[in-house]
């Protein structure tokens, strides 16, 4: 399901025949009042089968059954975890809503948007604490735990960074007309780093634009148990294999995580984009975080999403 799997925000429009194959199986998982409490028991949280079996009183064989529904309408994400007898499957939710549109489809014109992605290596800030490191398409990029390998001119061949606190800053370009714009954003894909992975190892994650403190989200793990799409097969799958895709907005009314309004502490003309002719992105993990379980970034050729980090501006 090409639609449901890459996007948190799913939505599917009658009017498109494309789509029908996604609804059909998105009201199929909703149509039961079985399914529907399963994924109110692990909204925001990742849980084995046996957990869900016990919590909601139903045979293990009957949940298994379920999950598969709605693992095959991409509602959820299913991984593995080492047991004491070989691997133990757990299920997350995939997707945060779905909208299914009966109105025809409109055709608008919409106004160019200035878009830089930038390789997840280019920053050109950094003060990042161990562990961390960083590995490349092909091969390892230097030595683990080291702090100096952010420096080297190899992290220009990074395709996954990860460290325990600390942050990395990129510099983008800005756009000529950026005083006339009404929205910026970031996108990357990211999530929390331990040793091998953790899929419940909360890390708080902080973005700032041009030094403004912009948000903090907690990724809920460190992801692994099966191969990203774009991880590369010398990588160990018991390490960590892909994140979360996270999108952070900024217009007039204020911040916006994944689509979601959060707040309205810092607006688009806070940023003051048309004082310079570039402009900075950090993310990063506070010493003083709460949950301070480090950061991974991925790049198009590793993890599961085929992007780095992305910049548009409106």
């Amino acid at each position: 399901m090409s639609n449901i799997s890459s996007e948190k925000h799913v939505s599917l429009k009658i009017d498109k025949l494309s789509d029908h194959g996604d609804i059909i199986k998105i009201a199929r998982a909703f149509a039961s009042d079985e399914r529907l409490k399963i994924l109110r028991y692990m909204l925001n949280k990742s849980v084995s089968l046996s957990a869900i079996a016990k919590e909601l009183n139903m045979p293990i064989s009957s949940v298994s059954r379920h999950i598969e529904i709605l693992s095959d309408a991409g509602l959820i994400v299913i991984s593995y975890q080492p047991g004491l007898k070989g691997h133990t499957k757990y299920c997350a939710q995939a997707i945060l809503d779905a909208k299914i549109s009966l109105a025809a489809e409109k055709h608008e014109v919409k106004s160019k948007s200035y878009l830089v992605e930038m390789p997840i290596g280019l920053y050109t800030d950094c003060n990042v604490s161990a562990p961390c490191g960083m590995v490349g398409k092909d091969e390892k990029l230097g030595d683990f735990d080291t702090p100096d390998i952010f420096f080297s001119p190899v992290r220009q061949q990074a395709e996954c960074i990860w460290f325990e606190s600390g942050s990395v800053t990129y510099t983008f370009p800005s756009p000529a007309d950026a005083n006339a714009r009404h929205r910026i954003s970031f996108s990357m894909e990211v999530c929390s780093d331990t040793l091998y992975y953790n899929n419940n190892w909360p890390s708080d994650i902080t973005l700032k634009i041009n030094g403004i403190e912009i948000l903090t989200f907690t990724s809920p793990g460190n992801f692994g148990g099966k191969r990203g799409k774009f991880t590369p097969p010398y990588w160990p799958v018991a390490c960590t294999q892909f994140g979360l895709l996270k999108k952070c907005s900024v217009d007039k009314n204020g911040v916006y995580l994944d689509n979601t309004f959060i707040h309205n502490n810092v607006t688009f003309d806070d940023l003051k984009l048309g004082e310079s002719n570039h402009i900075k992105f950090e993310i990063g993990v506070k010493k003083d975080a709460e949950h301070r379980g480090g950061i991974s970034l991925f790049g198009k050729n590793f993890g599961d999403f085929d992007q780095s980090i992305i910049m548009k501006i409106t």
